[in-house]
């Protein structure tokens, strides 16, 4: 494409720059997709969960990771994605689109819109956010706390295919699950793990080939304790520490690979990766 150098050219590119927000370098960066109007999309889905719905939405998050720079994972729950992103693997690691807003924003949009229309159809549409947290406590806290929205959703989900809007007016999530069990013989907590608490979408390695690929598996229930798998899977910022900055993100990794051989067996099975669908969203990750 030739460059337009024109004065008019020069003058119309003006206009462009005021709104062109760039994010800081060298941070945490969220991307958040989330349906639009996703109440009247998946109306004739199966209730309270649908499985095909879930497997999908897991093939979409990882369709981001794939188009988006510097994943770290993506955690899915109900229409949502969100996806962590950083730009300080090396000295010389750019931020994806050079941390401009916009194009991040239209790219995950229509990214994440494309991959589920191409497996359900219809009019799926997305929108997206894009922002950055400069500190690894509250990126962890982040995730939790979309974690807890998962749960409230996922409960008054369970009790809304069980009793009308009415009868569920002003109730609280612990009094659903109550009624759900004594009204409705319903233990809340036999449902999947992957409908109660998400999915993570997270990059492992096949052994033998060495090759790496995206994964899906049930998301445990996240905190900031020590050796779980927010603390390890947040990467640490370079610092002037006695432990170098890339042993000590290569400890993480390990840790990282080491949780999911212990979820999925010894040899992750490397046909998950080529089959087009992601693994079962109920899939239960060991705790």
């Amino acid at each position: 494409m030739v460059t337009d150098r024109t004065a008019l050219g020069d003058r119309i590119k003006r206009y462009e720059q005021p709104p062109n927000i760039v994010l800081p370098r060298r941070t945490y960066t969220l991307v958040r997709v989330d349906g639009r109007a996703f109440h009247t999309y998946l109306r004739k889905c199966e209730k309270p969960f649908d499985a095909d719905f879930a497997a999908d939405m897991d093939n979409t998050a990882i369709a981001l990771c794939k188009e988006m720079a510097g994943v770290q994972f993506a955690y899915v729950q109900s229409d949502e994605i969100s996806v962590l992103l950083t730009d300080f693997a090396t000295p010389t690691t750019q931020p994806w689109f050079g941390g401009e807003v916009q194009k991040m924003v239209s790219i995950a949009a229509s990214t994440a819109t494309l991959a589920l229309h191409a497996q359900r159809g219809g009019p799926s549409i997305f929108d997206a956010r894009v922002f950055t947290i400069p500190d690894p406590i509250e990126v962890g806290n982040y995730f939790i706390w979309r974690q807890r929205d998962c749960v409230r959703n996922s409960i008054s989900s369970a009790a809304q295919s069980f009793f009308s809007h009415k009868e569920l007016h002003g109730v609280s999530c612990n009094q659903m699950q109550e009624k759900l069990f004594t009204e409705k013989g319903v233990n809340w907590n036999d449902y999947p793990s992957g409908f109660k608490r998400g999915r993570l979408i997270t990059k492992v390695e096949d052994l033998e080939t060495k090759r790496t690929f995206w994964q899906s598996a049930a998301a445990p229930t996240f905190t900031l304790n020590h050796g779980e798998f927010l603390p390890l899977a947040i990467p640490p910022m370079p610092s002037y520490s006695e432990k170098p900055f890339d042993l000590a993100r290569q400890a993480n990794i390990e840790s990282v690979n080491a949780m999911h051989r212990k979820a999925f067996g010894e040899k992750v099975n490397i046909e998950d990766a080529r089959s087009h669908r992601a693994p079962e969203p109920w899939k239960e990750m060991s705790q």
